[in-house]
């Protein structure tokens, strides 16, 4: 990969519950620091930290506040009670961000994620922001409503993580458009490793269930362990969850049905040679099944990202989703395995055979300084 003459200070805020936010962003940054640029990581939680410390970049740890919804919406009260106490104690530690980040001269560039300290810093340093994320779609776009859930929530989230992005690069599994000069829309990114991936299809089912607030992945594995092991025996399924669920749902383990701590190379390893994914409808495993020719059978959880993405995937004619794990709805959807796998494999073929990382980079080598 050619350096380029004029080396960028870049500056990346990454947030996320889970860790496909760190995962798309790390896709980045190695992109940029393959081409010459100086790339530092800006992120608000010690998991993250840590895994973009053990690929050698430069990590601070900032504070975010809680901005958590009820009745689908956030609501003052709840913002106060609960930040009160970490307002200061944040504030120091912003600060102390700014300072390591300017100690040797202001960056060039600023890229958040979903992450609010990097805006603020980019407004204070009066340097360019850049948006890079999937969530932009609920700000800019006029989607359907979704009965019970609303995107009001992430609306409200955007509009003070990032209040004024010079550009916003959205990801997006499917094609979606805007007249706004400001919006650039790509497909999603993806690591080498799951785009040049080997596939097969194996009489194997692959599935991951997360936590989200108080709804775990235990029904979820206790209802889909059962069904394969009583409807279909000439499968195996193997579900992957978090290494601190994994005493309690071993018990599901047997026959044709195995239950594994989650590994991430491991878990892609099986999702390259099976016939389908069983998830939640998160949207980097979404995205990542799709590049892996896949079908999926989706089980959002209770948030409008989640029915949005899997609304997606039924229309596209990608999968299936559900409000459950009803048996009816899994057999046929195994009976439809083989027809979705082509669709899935045609709309990857057309819709996510671009690298946006090329495309994202180029953008910022352009831009006036």
């Amino acid at each position: 990969m050619p350096l380029v003459a004029s080396p960028l200070d870049v500056v990346i805020g990454v947030n996320g519950i889970g860790m496909g936010h760190s995962v798309r962003e790390s896709e980045i940054a190695q992109h940029l620091r393959a081409r010459g640029h100086r790339v530092r990581i800006v992120t608000t939680s010690e998991p993250r930290a840590r895994y973009f410390s053990e690929q050698d970049f430069t990590v601070l740890e900032a504070w975010m506040p809680k901005l958590i919804e009820h009745g689908h919406r956030i609501r003052k009260r709840d913002l106060v009670r609960n930040n009160a106490r970490h307002v200061l104690p944040g504030l120091h530690r912003h600060r102390a961000v700014r300072h390591a980040l300017t100690a040797d001269g202001v960056p060039d560039i600023f890229l958040t994620d979903y992450e609010p300290n990097v805006s603020r810093l980019a407004a204070h340093l009066r340097r360019p922001l850049i948006s890079v994320d999937q969530q932009s779609k609920y700000r800019y776009l006029g989607l359907p409503p979704l009965p019970p859930y609303s995107q009001a929530p992430d609306r409200q989230r955007l509009r003070l993580f990032a209040p004024h992005p010079d550009h916003a690069f959205i990801c997006s599994f499917v094609p979606l458009t805007s007249a706004d000069p400001k919006l650039e829309f790509l497909p999603p990114v993806l690591p080498d490793a799951v785009r040049n991936a080997q596939t097969s299809s194996e009489p194997l089912c692959t599935g991951y269930f997360s936590h989200y607030f108080h709804h775990g992945p235990g029904p979820y594995v206790e209802r889909l362990a059962a069904f394969f092991r009583d409807d279909v025996p000439d499968r195996r399924l193997r579900l992957y969850v978090q290494p601190a669920d994994l005493p309690e749902l071993t018990a599901h383990s047997g026959g044709n049905v195995e239950i594994r701590a989650f590994d991430r190379a491991g878990f892609l390893a099986d999702m390259a040679r099976s016939e389908a994914v069983f998830s939640n409808a998160g949207f980097n495993l979404i995205a990542e099944a799709i590049a892996l020719g896949k079908p999926l059978f989706l089980v959002p959880l209770p948030t409008y990202d989640q029915h949005w993405c899997a609304h997606a995937v039924a229309d596209a004619g990608l999968g299936v989703w559900s409000a459950g794990l009803d048996g009816k709805e899994v057999r046929e959807f195994l009976l439809r395995v083989d027809d979705l796998a082509a669709a899935v494999r045609d709309h990857r073929d057309r819709h996510l055979a671009g690298d946006p990382r090329k495309r994202i980079a180029q953008f910022l080598e352009a831009m006036p300084r």
